[in-house]
Formats: structure tokens, C-alpha cells, sequence
């Protein structure tokens, strides 16, 4: 006979979670208003019923072990479904039950999420929209597992077990300081680039991985001189003239038209992005105007990136 695991103690996660985010047992007791020795306490209890050494103990400090570290990425979506569940009790008890749960790649966290957000509440004052912005692994995990009601992400290849539905392809642009010579260029492409300071997505980018290879074939060295994991931030240290960027055409938005052209670059690296959905959850009404009015939202910010395209080339 099978014995029935006990169920974990919630109050001894909480203690972990608290002392995760703290650092320290006692800004652990702080966030959860209790003593010091307390929060020891549960901590230890936590790691004999586990069986597992969460934190290196060094004086007075204390350093999670890796263990401690794989096991707070569990707890802490474990804590986040809970507090998806209180927020949606908050939303039945205030809303009536009108609530929806968004989940989006920073690259349109900043731009038609917003927009798609205003115009919605337009028709809908008395709906509670919930936020979550983080990376398309982690947003496709929480959609699987119905901690949200959509998801826009880029799905990794070979994720074929997916209810989605995908956007527009479009292209990566590259951002040029209006002074820079490259901007009497109407395209650019990775020769141009050799020697050039450039500003880098971060290596586990898949469209770096395509420009390496792009800048690998034409023989081309660009100077890297900051790598950042977002093209919005691409885009911002571009406007301060550090260098050259090649972002997604979501970040067209964030360059300061008085400082950086838009230029087409050649040959081109795709941008794909997709709504996710869960699976055997039916769409509600709201769900879909809410998808009407984003997709409106996206094409608006395509159509803008269109037009930088087109701007008038500096001369040199």
C-alpha cells in the first residue's frame, strides 16, 4: 500500500520564499512579521522534512545552495498561481467576475499591450485586466498550466503542442544615429557593419545567433560595445549614440526620431510572434474582443515602423 505524501507546510514555504527574496532571515521575519529565531526554525523544519541543505550558513550570512535556488523557482510558481487565485476572488467579489489574465514578451509590454489594454476598458469599465510580463518560456509555462487566459510570446522551435495563433511576420531593423554615415543608407547589411560600434542583443538571442552567423559569412567584425537582453534597451543606448542596433521592429517606437534613422537590413532576419492560448479552455467573448483589439494594436505598430523606414537618408 501507497502511503499519501503529507502535504508541505504552507508556513514553512512561506518562511523560504521570505527568506529567498530577503536575503537574510531577518528581513525574512520582517516581511513576514514574525522573529528571527522563528523563521530558523521554519527553515530547518523545511529542510528535514525535504531532505535537502537549502542555505550555506557563513556567520551571520546566509548563501542559498543550489538546491535552495532550483527549489525556489517551484515555490515561487506555486506562490504566484495562489495570488492569481486571490486576485481572482477579489475580481468576482468587485468585478462580478469580469476579469483577464495577460500574460507578454516585454516587446509589447511597452507598446500595444498598453494601447490594446485602453481601448479595451473602453467597452469593458468594469473588467479587471491582471499584467504579467516576462520571458515566452516562462509566459508559455504559465498558459499550459491556466495561471493565464493568453499569452503573446515567440514559441520556441519545435513547441508544436500549442493552441495558437500566429501574428504577422515581420522584420528586424537597424537603428542608426542620425549623424552616423551609415544613415544616408537606405539598407544596410552586415559588411557595413564591420568595424562599426554596435550594440548587441545578448548571446542567447535568437536573432543574435542569426546576425553572428550573417556577420560570420560576409567576414564582418563589428565592435561590440554594450550587450543588453531587450531591444527596447538596444534602442535607448542607440538614441545616447554609443553605437549601432538591430532590434526587433517593436522597438521602432523607442528611438528618438530627432536622434536615430530606421534602416532596412538585408538579407533579412525574421520576427515572428504568436497568442498562445490554453487548451480545452473555451474563449470567452471578452477574451476574443480583447484579441480583436490587439491585433488592431500590432498592425498600427508595424505600420509606424513602416514609416521610419521611409525616412529621408542623412547625407553623410
Amino acid at each position: 500500500m501507497h502511503l499519501i505524501p503529507r502535504p508541505l507546510n504552507v508556513r514553512q514555504l512561506e518562511a523560504f520564499r521570505a527568506v529567498m527574496l530577503t536575503g537574510s532571515m531577518t528581513g525574512g521575519g520582517r516581511l513576514l512579521s514574525i522573529s528571527q529565531p522563528a523563521v530558523t526554525r521554519l527553515i530547518r523544519e523545511l529542510e528535514a522534512e525535504l531532505k535537502l541543505t537549502l542555505f550555506l550558513r557563513e556567520g551571520t550570512h546566509i548563501i542559498p545552495t543550489r538546491e535552495g535556488k532550483e527549489l525556489y523557482r517551484e515555490v515561487e510558481r506555486h506562490f504566484v498561481s495562489t495570488e492569481r487565485i486571490r486576485e481572482s476572488a477579489d475580481a468576482i467579489r468587485e468585478f462580478n467576475g469580469g476579469q483577464l489574465r495577460v500574460a507578454s514578451i516585454l516587446a509589447l509590454s511597452t507598446s500595444c499591450i498598453p494601447r490594446t489594454v485602453e481601448r479595451f476598458l473602453r467597452d469593458y469599465p468594469s473588467m479587471a485586466i491582471s499584467i504579467h510580463s516576462g520571458a515566452s518560456l516562462d509566459i508559455i509555462d504559465l498558459v499550459v498550466n491556466g495561471s493565464v487566459d493568453i499569452g503573446f510570446v515567440a514559441i520556441p522551435p519545435g513547441r508544436n503542442d500549442l493552441i495558437h495563433e500566429d501574428l504577422p511576420v515581420s522584420e528586424a531593423v537597424c537603428l542608426v544615429p542620425r549623424r552616423h554615415p551609415l544613415a544616408a543608407k537606405h539598407v544596410i547589411g552586415p559588411a557595413d557593419l564591420d568595424g562599426q560600434d554596435f550594440i548587441g542583443l545578448g548571446q542567447s538571442s535568437l536573432m543574435r545567433l542569426e546576425l553572428n552567423a550573417l556577420f560570420q559569412l560576409a567576414n564582418s567584425h563589428p565592435r561590440v560595445r554594450v550587450e543588453s537582453l531587450f531591444s527596447s534597451t538596444v534602442a535607448r543606448y542607440v538614441n545616447s549614440g554609443i553605437g549601432i542596433g538591430l532590434v526587433d521592429p517593436l522597438a521602432v517606437a523607442l528611438a528618438d526620431q530627432n536622434k536615430v534613422v530606421v534602416r532596412k537590413f538585408v538579407p533579412t532576419i525574421r520576427y515572428g510572434l504568436s497568442i498562445v492560448y490554453p487548451r480545452r479552455v473555451e474563449r470567452s467573448p471578452a477574451l476574443r474582443d480583447f484579441t480583436n483589439v490587439f491585433l488592431a494594436a500590432f498592425e498600427e505598430e508595424l505600420a509606424f515602423t513602416n514609416e521610419r523606414l521611409n525616412d529621408t537618408p542623412t547625407a553623410a
